[in-house]
C-alpha cells in the first residue's frame, strides 16, 4: 500500500513515504500537514520512492510549499531521508529549486534516518 504516513516528535513532523507514491498523493501531503509545521520537517522516503513523480514536478513544490510553511520558524531545517542514487539526486534537484526560489529554510540530504537526527 502507497502512503504519507504523518509522526510528530516534538518540533519534528515526519512524513514517512511508503511505496510509489504519485505526485498528487504528495500535493496531497503537502496541503494536509505543511500548516502543522513548526519548525522541522523529516521527508523520509526509506520504504518509499518516486516512481511516479516527474523532475518537472519537482520544480512546483517550492512556491508551494512558500504559502503552506505559514507557522512554521525560523531556523527550522526540512531533511530528506534519501536512501538510493535516484532519490538523492531528485532531492538535491529539488534543494537547488528552493534555492533558487530563495526558500528560507536550510536541507539537508541524507541516505539514513540516523544521519537526519546526528546533525
Amino acid at each position: 500500500m502507497t502512503g504519507i504516513n504523518y509522526e510528530n516528535i516534538d518540533d519534528i513532523v515526519v512524513l514517512r513515504v511508503v511505496g510509489g507514491v504519485t505526485f498528487n498523493q504528495i500535493l496531497d501531503a503537502l496541503h494536509d500537514y505543511f500548516p502543522l509545521v513548526s519548525k522541522h520537517l523529516i521527508w523520509d522516503y526509506t520504504e518509499g520512492d518516486l516512481a511516479n513523480a516527474t523532475p518537472q514536478d519537482f520544480k512546483s513544490i517550492p512556491a508551494i510549499s512558500a504559502k503552506l510553511f505559514a507557522n512554521r520558524q525560523q531556523g527550522g531545517r526540512t531533511a530528506f531521508v534519501c536512501p538510493t542514487d535516484y532519490l538523492y539526486g531528485m532531492f538535491r534537484m529539488y534543494t537547488a529549486f528552493a534555492d533558487i526560489q530563495k526558500m528560507p529554510y536550510d536541507y539537508l540530504n541524507r541516505s539514513n534516518r540516523a544521519l537526519v537526527f546526528s546533525v
